[in-house]
């Protein structure tokens, strides 16, 4: 990052996600334009705007353990809910990808930020106790549930549920002795947390860090939580053309589920033991709408802050760059507030705009890393990934959006944009390193 003679290189990558759960796999689906959003099969739940999600179908964590710690793995398991699942998983893989399965790095010079999650918990488990405390008077009685009931929930309970569980058990698992944190800001988290880790080792307090972010929105109480809020889409047509960013159609997001995971190195550090590199983290920077009413600026000053930001972070103009992976929503008010704050930066159709949840909806806490990877896979290819199904772009959007298929390019350099649906922005600029380009990466 701009002012820190330490750059920030990406070695690593580890995912979980409805399309897939290897960096290639995932590329794959991108590039043949398959999504992965169908009729939700976890559960039913009736009175919801929509019964379609993105589902990690099949998953189990134990085929995910690197050897020396499935032992571990088995034990501490049963503490886990579904997105530290996710997010332990992906991190096996993302550290295995990084050369780093077998330990290599001074603990206390290794560790980790993550984006996290309001984890639901699953109903059985509370059920009985609530239950007990309605029964005496038919409405909850305080006093029954404090004498009583809490004595019916498992001592563990609440550690499956806290957001910085993933954190935890990811540095307990790979023995991260150095800095560690969890950012909860919903669909912003993972960008935030990916700045904060590289901005660690920029600063000389860590020579890697495990960053990236999970989230799992595949349950009852998430569903009804995003029903309360408006934002969900009400789509009647076929499932996989529910998430429509950036198209006239659009109307509302769609749940998913899943863990993207990066290993983020100082460069010496990654060139000294022969690392691959796939990428570069150039700079950071993040805003909010501040609207006194709450929600998002429909304007969206908050977006064009993060951006003018990030790359104020990385020394670069908005010339430089190749491609804007978008946050997309797929909501009416967010993508036209998102198109309107890079119009004020990049100018009209000043640069290529793709956007990834109508491939797995919105993963949330985990969007933002996930998404990232995606467009780093596309680069290295020589390729921007292209939206699914904007088949009608809104007229009102004022952007190069990529449609159909894979648009070639020879500029590596992105930027990714996140916010949340309240106005919170993350921005970070990425350089890819092309197949061909070696380790170092150029200059």
């Amino acid at each position: 990052m701009l002012g820190s003679e330490r750059r920030v290189v990406i070695t690593g990558l580890g995912l979980v996600t409805p399309l897939g759960d290897r960096p290639d796999t995932v590329w794959a689906a991108l590039a043949e334009g398959r999504g992965s959003i169908h009729r939700l099969e976890a559960f039913r739940v009736a009175g919801l705007p929509n019964d379609v999600a993105a589902e990690v179908r099949d998953f189990d964590l134990k085929s995910y353990a690197l050897p020396r710690l499935s032992k571990k793995l088995v034990k501490s398991r049963k503490y886990m809910a579904r997105d530290i699942q996710l997010a332990v998983a992906a991190a096996q893989r993302a550290v295995a990808d990084a050369g780093l399965a077998d330990g290599g790095v001074d603990p206390t010079r290794i560790g980790i930020d993550l984006g996290a999650g309001l984890i639901s918990s699953e109903l059985d488990e509370l059920a009985p106790a609530i239950t007990r405390a309605f029964e005496a008077s038919g409405s909850f009685d305080f006093q029954v549930w404090g004498r009583e009931s809490i004595g019916m929930i498992e001592p563990i309970w609440l550690l499956k549920y806290l957001p910085n569980m993933l954190a935890c058990h990811i540095s307990i698992l790979i023995d991260c002795q150095g800095p560690s944190n969890t950012i909860t800001e919903a669909d912003a988290s993972a960008n935030l947390a990916i700045a904060e880790a590289a901005r660690i080792i920029g600063r000389g307090r860590a020579d890697v860090m495990i960053t990236g972010g999970a989230d799992s929105k595949i349950h009852p109480l998430s569903l009804v939580r995003m029903g309360l809020l408006a934002n969900m889409s009400h789509w009647r047509g076929d499932p996989s053309r529910a998430c429509r960013p950036f198209d006239r159609q659009r109307d509302g997001w769609v749940p998913g589920e899943g863990a993207g995971i990066l290993i983020l190195e100082e460069r010496e550090h990654a060139l000294a033991r022969g690392a691959r590199i796939y990428g570069e983290i150039l700079g950071a920077g993040s805003g909010c709408d501040a609207m006194p009413a709450g929600g998002l600026d429909p304007e969206g000053v908050g977006t064009e802050v993060a951006i003018a930001a990030a790359l104020e972070d990385a020394g670069l103009q908005p010339a430089a760059i190749g491609h804007v992976n978008a946050h997309g929503s797929a909501t009416r008010v967010s993508d036209l507030a998102e198109a309107r704050a890079l119009h004020r930066i990049f100018g009209a159709r000043g640069v290529p705009v793709t956007a990834l949840k109508g491939y797995m909806g919105n993963l949330v806490s985990g969007c933002g890393s996930v998404e990232l990877i995606g467009s780093l896979m596309g680069v290295n290819r020589g390729l921007i990934p292209s939206i699914l199904n904007c088949d009608e772009p809104d007229p009102e959007i004022d952007a190069d959006l990529v449609l159909s298929s894979p648009r070639a390019t020879d500029n590596p350099t992105f930027v990714k944009t996140n916010l949340t649906p309240l106005g919170q922005a993350a921005v970070l600029v990425v350089r890819g390193y092309p197949e061909g380009t070696g380790s170092g990466g150029g200059t």
